[in-house]
């Protein structure tokens, strides 16, 4: 069965992430290999006809699955440490991590996107035990009340900080380090020039959407709660999957690498609170 897109500015996003983890998935070498992502990518109608219009690129899906291969890594790092915990998975789109993780059932985990989104990760998407997909917006202050706070927290955040105001990245993580009694938060974060110079790259165009935050020191979240302590940053040059990239791209990635503005160009941030 095939299910029908609304072909909007969220669904656009989404949609380039879903063609990175498929993509990868039917490569030779894949990274992810989602094969949950494959399987959404056939059934959606007009798929495409949609791909075509997005003009998705081989090393740009290989780069977003790199990204997402590292956080998955974090995500098991912490529940081998937290086996009973609570994972808020902030801006989920249509990414089945959790199921790349399988977490044991002490684990409750939150899928959360906006409404519209939400109801198609639940069309494309198998049920599981102790997975909640939840449509809100992340900075809803509600939806927060209904997840157990006497657990270990993890946030991921991938993808979707970038799009708010740094006032609102505060008040969220402020909000959440408030609720829970121990936790760690995983987020990708540009800085304020990679934030102007991707908002003319055509990931970021095909959305219809624009970046916003830009985080230059890692350590400005201890400005806005004492408890947090930043602990790791991971850029994308340091992957060892740079080598399943074109060559050009792997020379640019040696190129940033050296050059201190384009290193930290993306990062994934992990803090502890």
């Amino acid at each position: 069965m095939q299910t029908k897109v609304q072909f909007s500015a969220a669904t656009r996003n989404l949609l380039v992430a879903l063609y990175s983890r498929a993509h990868d998935a039917k490569s030779g070498r894949p990274i992810l290999n989602d094969r949950l992502a494959v399987r959404a990518v056939e059934s959606i109608e007009d798929y495409d006809q949609l791909k075509v219009q997005l003009k998705m690129r081989d090393d740009d899906a290989i780069s977003l699955a790199i990204r997402g291969k590292e956080v998955d890594r974090w995500v098991r790092d912490f529940l081998s440490r937290n086996p009973r915990s609570v994972v808020l998975h902030l801006g989920a789109g249509l990414d089945g991590r959790v199921f790349r993780i399988d977490p044991s059932d002490d684990v409750e985990w939150y899928d959360l996107d906006l409404p519209e989104v939400a109801q198609l990760y639940r069309d494309l998407f198998p049920e599981r035990d102790h997975h909640h997909v939840i449509g809100a917006s992340a900075l809803d202050p509600h939806w927060l009340e209904d997840v157990p706070a006497d657990r270990p927290v993890l946030v991921v955040a991938e993808g979707v900080l970038v799009y708010f105001t740094e006032e609102q990245v505060r008040d969220l993580v402020t909000r959440i380090t408030g609720r829970f009694p121990r936790g760690e938060l995983l987020f990708d974060a540009y800085t304020p020039f990679s934030v102007k110079a991707m908002n003319k790259h055509w990931t970021v165009k095909a959305t219809g959407q624009r970046f916003i935050w830009g985080l230059e020191d890692p350590k400005t979240l201890q400005e806005w709660d004492p408890r947090i302590e930043h602990r790791m940053e991971w850029t994308f040059t340091d992957s060892p999957y740079v080598s399943h990239m074109p060559w050009t791209s792997r020379m640019m990635c040696k190129v940033m690498n050296v050059i201190p503005v384009l290193r930290t160009y993306n990062r994934v941030l992990r803090y502890s609170f």
